[in-house]
C-alpha cells in the first residue's frame, strides 16, 4: 500500500483545474466568457482564490449553469480543502462534496438544454477527475477507480465530439500513468484487471507539455511529481527545471515555490534546501497566500536534510521547534509527519524508549494520511541511524 499512498500527489488539483478550465478557453468561447475564466485560472494557480472567485461568480452570474464556471468553483473549493486546511477539515470536505453534487447536476441540466458540447463534457469529466482525486485521498480506492474511469469517459466524449480539443488528451494521459502504476500494489484493484501503461501515460505528458494550447503548464506540473515520486522515473535534475520555470510564470504560488524545496532535497542539494526552507518560514504571516498551516512542512523541509545527513540531535531540535510553533493549530498531515520523523531520530540515537512512545501514540489522532501505518513498521524494528529517510513528503 506504501506506493498507493504516494499517489496523495501533490499536482492533481493543478492538473484538472488547468485541464479543464483552461482547456475550455477556446476560440469558440464568448470572449467576455474567456475574461473571467482567463482571471480565475490565473488567480487559481496563485493560489489566490478570493479574486478566482468574484471572477467565476460573476461569469456564472451572466451564464447560470455554465460548465467552465461550475468546474472552476469546484476547484475553488478543492484547493481551500487540500491547501488551506491540509485535508483536515471535515467541514470543508462536506462543502467540497456538496458543490461536487450541485455543479454536477448543473453541468448535465446545462447539457439537456444546450445539446451535446465539447466544453461541458471536458468540465463534467474534470468534476469527476476531482472527485475521484477526493476519493483518493482518503483512501475510498474502488470508488475512487470507478469514479476517475467515469470522468475520463467524458472527456473522451469531449475529444469525439471536438478532435481539436488536443488538451484533453490530458485526462488519457493521467489515466495511463496512474492507472498504470496501481495493479502491483492494489490488490483488489489488480483483481479488476485495471488496465494502464505509465509509459504512455509519460509520452502523452511530454507531448501535451510541447504541443497543448492549454495544458503546457499542467502536464510539465506532473512530470515533475513523476520524477519526484516515482523511483523508475526519478529525475530530480528535471524536476528543479521545470519547477522553476512555472515559479517563473505564478510567483505568487508559495506552494509552487515549495516543490522547488522538494525537488532540491531529492537532487540532495541540501545547502540550498535550508536556505529556501528558511526563507519560506520568514515569509508566513507576512507575505501573500504564506499561510500559518505552512509552517509545519517549512520545518520538515529543514529536519529533513539534517537526518539524511546524520545529523539526528539538530534534527530533534527543529522538530520540537515545530511542535511548539503550531501547538496553536488544528493536527495537519504535516504536523503528524513531523512528530513521526522525531521518533525516528530518537531512535536512531539509541533513546528506543521516547521512540516508541512517540509511534504508539500517532495511534490516537484521527487521521487518513496513513502515517501510522509508517510509524507501525517500527514498532519491533528501530529506525537505524545512516537510514536513508525517502522522501521529504509524508503519505
Amino acid at each position: 500500500m506504501k506506493k498507493l499512498k504516494k499517489l496523495n500527489k501533490i499536482f492533481v488539483f493543478f492538473a484538472f483545474a488547468c485541464l479543464s478550465l483552461n482547456a475550455l478557453a477556446w476560440n469558440k468561447i464568448d470572449p467576455s466568457i474567456l475574461t473571467h475564466a482567463d482571471k480565475g485560472v490565473d488567480a487559481i494557480y496563485d493560489l489566490d482564490l478570493n479574486t478566482a472567485r468574484t471572477e467565476l461568480s460573476a461569469l456564472l452570474k451572466e451564464h447560470p449553469n455554465y460548465p467552465l464556471g461550475l468546474f472552476g468553483q469546484v476547484m475553488i473549493e478543492w484547493a481551500r480543502y487540500e491547501y488551506e486546511f491540509e485535508k483536515s477539515n471535515i467541514e470543508q470536505a462536506k462543502i467540497f462534496e456538496n458543490i461536487i453534487n450541485s455543479s454536477i447536476k448543473g453541468i448535465e441540466a446545462w447539457l439537456k438544454q444546450n445539446g451535446d458540447e465539447a466544453q461541458a463534457y471536458l468540465a463534467l469529466g474534470g468534476i469527476y477527475g476531482v472527485k475521484a482525486r477526493f476519493l483518493l485521498a482518503n483512501r475510498n480506492y474502488v470508488r475512487a477507480y470507478f469514479t476517475g474511469k467515469k470522468g475520463l469517459k467524458y472527456m473522451n466524449k469531449a475529444v469525439e465530439l471536438d478532435p481539436e480539443m488536443y488538451d484533453a488528451y490530458l485526462g488519457k494521459a493521467i489515466y495511463e500513468y496512474y492507472a498504470g502504476t496501481l495493479p502491483a500494489v492494489v490488490k483488489v484493484l489488480a483483481k479488476l484487471v485495471i488496465s494502464g501503461n505509465a509509459e504512455q501515460g509519460i509520452y502523452y505528458l511530454n507531448l501535451i507539455k510541447d504541443k497543448g494550447r492549454y495544458s503546457a503548464n499542467t502536464a510539465k506540473l506532473l512530470l515533475v511529481e513523476i520524477a519526484i515520486q516515482n523511483k523508475k522515473y526519478s529525475n530530480p535534475a528535471l524536476a528543479e527545471q521545470y519547477i522553476k520555470e512555472i515559479i517563473i510564470k505564478y510567483p505568487q504560488n508559495p506552494l509552487f515555490r515549495f516543490v522547488a524545496i522538494i525537488a532540491g532535497y531529492q537532487n540532495k542539494n541540501y545547502t540550498d534546501v535550508r536556505s529556501g526552507a528558511q526563507d519560506f518560514l520568514t515569509k508566513i504571516g507576512k507575505e501573500p497566500f504564506y499561510k500559518e498551516i505552512y509552517i509545519a512542512r517549512s520545518y520538515t523541509a529543514l529536519a529533513s536534510t539534517y537526518m539524511q545527513e546524520g545529523n539526528y540531535t539538530e534534527a530533534i531540535k527543529i522538530l520540537e521547534e515545530s511542535t511548539k510553533a503550531t501547538e496553536h493549530q488544528e493536527m495537519s498531515r504535516w504536523q503528524l509527519w513531523n512528530i513521526f520523523r522525531l521518533a525516528q531520530c530518537y531512535d536512531a540515537l539509541g533513546q528506543r524508549e521516547k521512540a516508541l512512545e512517540i509511534y504508539k501514540s500517532i495511534k490516537n489522532y484521527k487521521e487518513d494520511w496513513g502515517i501510522y501505518d509508517e510509524a507501525k513498521k517500527y514498532l519491533k524494528t528501530p529506525f537505524v541511524a545512516g537510514t536513508d529517510i525517502g522522501l521529504m513528503s509524508p503519505p
